[in-house]
């Protein structure tokens, strides 16, 4: 029997959070051990899984990307789910750090597959994801050199300096000078890369950017 994946939903339709943790515990391993209406609530109690499936839209006025925020800052991955379909708050809640992004018309054993994915350390991309980020037209895109662009792909996998180095064959001095590079050139575009997993965001547009350019049959 699989282990026991533990999660939070935060959702102020409760009874849409009632009803989809009986039938987690009935048809899987993943258990909502807690819920709550807001971010600030949950933050509050006791009981805090480590992952947490967030609505896009709460009616508390709150914004989706400072929800994300928030949840992340206090040790939480979190899975965006919503039942609206607005590009710019996807774009903005992936930016914030949203592991993952599901919409609510998937059956419920999409949401089982993420969270399986995401408890094994993997940053799942669903197809709603996917989408959303390939239609994002804001142009914000720095031009990087294919040097740049290399070690964009393997920072935002999770190499270290040193590992990057020895990969290339160059020192650590000149891989940090390369990624300074990178870092200031989002600076420019008004898209700071403000903590490691912003590299693993850059990354992931800008290959599904390049998907949409020079789509595979």
């Amino acid at each position: 029997m699989d282990p026991v994946i533990e999660i939070a939903g935060i959702d102020d339709a409760l009874m849409d959070l009632q009803s989809k943790a009986v039938w987690l515990e009935a048809k899987s391993e993943v258990r909502m051990v807690t819920t709550a209406a807001s971010v600030e609530e949950f933050l509050q109690g006791a009981v805090r899984p480590r992952i947490v499936t967030l609505d896009l839209h709460l009616n508390n006025g709150t914004l989706p990307a400072d929800n994300v925020t928030a949840l992340i800052d206090a040790g939480h991955q979190v899975v965006v789910v919503t039942v609206l379909a607005q590009n710019s708050y996807v774009e903005e809640v992936t930016e914030a750090g949203a592991v993952a992004y599901l919409h609510k018309s998937n059956r419920l054993e999409a949401l089982v597959s993420v969270v399986r994915d995401v408890h094994a350390g993997e940053v799942p991309t669903t197809a709603d994801h996917a989408y959303h980020l390939r239609h994002d037209k804001r142009p914000n895109r720095p031009h990087l050199s294919p040097r740049e662009l290399e070690i964009l792909e393997m920072v935002g996998t999770g190499m270290t300096h040193k590992a990057i180095a020895r990969r290339l064959d160059c020192s650590p001095s000149t891989v940090a000078t390369h990624i300074g590079k990178v870092r200031e050139k989002y600076d420019k575009a008004e898209r700071p890369i403000t903590k490691p997993t912003d590299y693993r965001d850059r990354l992931r547009e800008r290959r599904l950017e390049r998907d949409r350019l020079d789509p595979k049959d």
